[in-house]
């Protein structure tokens, strides 16, 4: 049985931080310029168009905890 350990947490954040290190030096290995990817307007539009949905779903749930919180 698997409890809800911090660390197991913390493991899984750190999979995560290694693994897009390594997505990007296998970038920069590959002469694929990130920065140039980043700058292309699709594609600051995708991130600020991803960034409002978050606003929207953090509002929301926030919204709902309050209102199971006050019942």
């Amino acid at each position: 049985m698997m409890k809800n350990n911090p660390r197991n947490n913390q493991k899984g954040f750190l999979e995560l931080i290694v693994i897009i290190l390594v997505a990007l030096i296998l970038l920069k290995f590959l002469n694929i310029d990130i920065n140039a990817f980043l700058a292309k307007g699709w594609v600051k539009e995708f991130f600020a168009y991803t960034k409002e949905m978050f606003v929207l779903v953090w509002q929301d749930m926030v919204a709902i905890f309050k209102a199971i919180k006050n019942s």
